[in-house]
């Protein structure tokens, strides 16, 4: 059993396809197969059932695998942790995020990278989902920070996803005099009449415009960059707001009652939003970049 095999079973684990598992991680589905058959026999078990639907864990498989996975884990902390010790690495990388994961999952993880490697730099860029695109294929930025969305497809080819183990719900944010403050949950026609302040350009605005387009009309208020600004808006009356609860997790405004977050239910927040990091293929290689994705797996 060796470090290379488990990565691919990692892979495939996570893709359920050898193909897309080749694809992924740029060997060939020849050598992927190869080596897992090679894993199977050292461990006399087979861990796969492989159609063409897919290639999904044997019966044998459900137990084992997480026991393999958790030695993938120790072993990719040890070399992490190798690497730092014996390696000055240095360098500068520009990161584009959306504010969700810039506010929860990115400070804990690159304190962690900083402490490993003082020698690299930071400039984080705090985009809308689409603008963090953008800068990556660009090469505006070296990683990124995104939500998965329907529309993403069309740039499979020129962008490599590695997806997170981060998801979210959507919440309504009132006021806490709102006639709507006692409710758990809600759906969005029920709040449509509602002015609403929104952030940004395209994301939460586009969700709302979508949905009024099946219904009926609605107001935005206004659109702003600064969380603050919506919060203290929607704490004073004047409309409500849509955000992630990533974004709202301990916030003080909430905390204390004025503000309410109430659960979002039904079209279009039917389904939990999923992220994923995100770099131009071209950066594949790229000694840095890589270091840095490996700490986000």
């Amino acid at each position: 059993m060796n470090f290379e095999q488990l990565k691919y079973v990692k892979a495939i684990i996570e893709f359920q396809s050898i193909t897309i598992a080749s694809q992924q991680l740029f060997v060939t589905q020849s050598a992927i197969s190869q080596s897992i058959t090679a894993l199977e026999k050292e461990l006399n078990v087979v861990l796969f059932h492989r159609s063409r639907h897919g290639t999904i864990p044997t019966e044998d498989g459900l137990w084992l695998l997480p026991k393999l996975m958790e030695i993938y884990q120790k072993t990719h902390e040890i070399k992490l942790e190798i690497e730092s010790r014996t390696s000055q690495f240095a360098g500068e990388v520009i990161i584009a995020t959306i504010p969700s994961l810039f506010m929860t999952l990115l400070p804990e993880t690159l304190a962690t990278f900083k402490k490993d490697y003082p020698l690299v730099k930071y400039h984080i860029l705090e985009l809308e989902n689409n603008k963090v695109i953008e800068a990556i294929q660009q090469k505006k930025a070296g990683i990124g920070f995104i939500a998965l969305t329907h529309d993403l497809g069309h740039f499979s080819s020129s962008l490599f996803f590695h997806n997170l183990q981060v998801t979210s719900q959507y919440y309504l944010l009132v006021s806490a005099s709102s006639r709507f403050a006692l409710h758990s949950e809600i759906t969005l026609e029920e709040v449509l009449e509602e002015p609403f302040i929104l952030y940004g350009e395209h994301f939460y605005p586009n969700l709302i415009r979508n949905f009024s387009a099946k219904s009926s009309e609605q107001t935005i208020l206004f659109q702003s960059y600064n969380s603050e600004v919506i919060k203290k808006s929607v704490m004073a009356g004047l409309g409500v707001s849509i955000l992630s609860n990533l974004m709202v997790e301990e916030d003080p405004y909430i905390l204390d009652g004025r503000i309410k977050a109430i659960k979002l239910i039904g079209y279009p927040f039917q389904m939990p939003l999923s992220y994923s990091l995100i770099y131009h293929q071209d950066l594949k290689k790229s000694p840095l970049i890589q270091k840095l994705a490996a700490y986000f797996d």
